[in-house]
């Protein structure tokens, strides 16, 4: 599944915010990545990249090249909603150290929310796309 449709994205404010208010997060020098369960079959993402990572041209080749990871990415998480907040390395970086960092925390952050619930009950894990 190499497309990035709308169905993919988180599109409204309110998605975002709930997401980076009840998410995990996990934090790499390029980016920070927010996540939480959703009751969906596929995972949506968003990206969130500020005047502070550069000007307006830098600005959207940093979000073109996180599209892009995001979208060739062959095991997708299924089940969650996701934020990617760039930091001002990620535009400094070439396009294999943004995705090796975003695969890292990817991986992490599923490995946090397959933790056992407070409750000393387990949260089932997030399945990739076959």
């Amino acid at each position: 599944m190499l497309e990035f449709s709308k169905q993919q994205r988180l599109l409204r404010r309110i998605e975002f915010t709930r997401t980076m208010d009840a998410g995990t997060k996990v934090v790499t020098p390029h980016l920070v990545l927010i996540g939480r369960r959703n009751d969906e079959a596929l995972s949506k993402i968003g990206f969130i990249v500020s005047k502070k990572v550069g000007s307006a041209v830098i600005r959207n080749l940093v979000k073109r090249r996180l599209r892009e990871i995001y979208r060739t990415r062959l095991h997708k998480p299924q089940g969650l909603d996701m934020v990617v907040i760039a930091r001002g390395l990620a535009a400094e970086a070439d396009f294999d150290e943004v995705a090796r960092s975003f695969h890292s925390a990817l991986d992490r952050l599923q490995s946090r929310l397959q933790r056992p619930a407070s409750g000393g009950k387990t949260i089932s894990p997030v399945q990739p796309l076959s």
